[in-house]
């Protein structure tokens, strides 16, 4: 049996001692996302704040410097190899500034509380599926782990978010302006590539 042992008094007085699992320890998880630059990374913690005493939530917050736009996960432990293929994918993407808008409060898996966009962000779709495109012709496809909706992870309440019903809220949007590679490692983000949205993406252009 694994665990740190602990003991404690039944109410009928019988002392029992159950083990406490120890936390698992998380090696460093890669993926890709859109940082929040500020004001807006402050204007949505505030929001977080905000729906964490009014839904009677006990969440953890995201940080402010660590507010994102979750595009796709490439697992934990990646090496150093891995790194530099998705350094070299990332590259690839050729993209112009786009505008996103946010106005949909969703329980997410592993008890997150996100925002989602009620018309799917056209402009936010179509460079996530180009993003997906370029790393199924390339090395990094056996790594992906997650391709999930682009969404902004607000808080986590394992216990509380599950219980919340999804609902239209008060829309946020801002442009978008560059793209970044995460490695996420004990509580502390460090990016080992970010790319500026400086050229014409014909599959936004028209849009």
């Amino acid at each position: 049996m694994s665990g740190r042992p602990a003991f404690g008094t039944a109410k009928n007085g019988q002392t029992f001692f159950p083990f406490e699992e120890p936390s698992p320890v998380r090696e460093p998880h890669l993926f890709y996302a859109f940082l929040v630059e500020a004001p807006v990374n402050g204007m949505l913690r505030h929001r977080a704040e905000h729906y964490n005493q009014e839904l009677g939530l006990r969440g953890w917050l995201t940080p402010i410097d660590q507010i994102h736009i979750t595009l796709m996960g490439l697992g934990d432990g990646k090496q150093k190899r891995v790194v530099e293929i998705a350094r070299h994918v990332g590259l690839l993407i050729q993209a112009a500034p786009f505008d996103v808008c946010f106005d949909r409060l969703s329980a997410f898996g592993g008890g997150a509380l996100v925002f989602r966009s009620s018309n799917h962000s056209p402009a936010l779709q179509a460079f996530w599926r180009k993003l997906s495109a370029v790393i199924a012709d390339s090395p990094l496809q056996p790594f992906v782990t997650s391709s999930l909706e682009p969404h902004v992870t607000l808080l986590r309440d394992r216990r509380g978010v599950p219980k919340v019903r999804e609902q239209i809220v008060e829309p946020m949007s801002w442009t978008v302006r560059s793209f970044a590679l995460i490695r996420s490692y004990q509580g502390e983000y460090e990016c080992p590539a970010i790319w500026q949205l400086t050229g014409q993406d014909d599959s936004l252009a028209g849009m």
